[in-house]
């Protein structure tokens, strides 16, 4: 079993890592604020009855809409994910700033 210092030191990494990784929320919001604006393009073509673009790799708006609700879906699933653990973050910085065990 692992010492106190050294669950210390594991969850300080991970506190670290974790942070890090959050830094990265502004980014996937520029995301889904781009996919959705995307959408919205797409949106007006199509009722436009205007043809699919020819450097489009899609074969219709509704597949190329699709894969794009897709991507707006697993960057909502990301950001929700990294709140979670920044919930962990904080629970592990308490544990890092307060837990002490005599004895080891």
């Amino acid at each position: 079993m692992k010492t106190v210092p050294e669950k210390k030191l594991m969850l300080s990494a991970k506190i670290s890592r974790t942070q890090k990784t959050y830094e990265k929320k502004e980014a996937y919001l520029k995301e889904i604020a781009d996919d959705r604006a995307t959408l919205e393009f797409l949106n007006e073509r199509e009722t436009a009855g205007e043809p699919m673009p020819s450097y489009s790799n899609y074969s219709n708006y509704t597949e190329w809409k699709d894969t794009v609700k897709k991507e707006i879906e697993r960057a909502e699933t990301t950001i929700s994910n990294l709140e979670n653990r920044m919930i962990e973050v904080e629970a592990f910085q308490y544990y890092v700033d307060t837990y002490t065990k005599t004895g080891e």
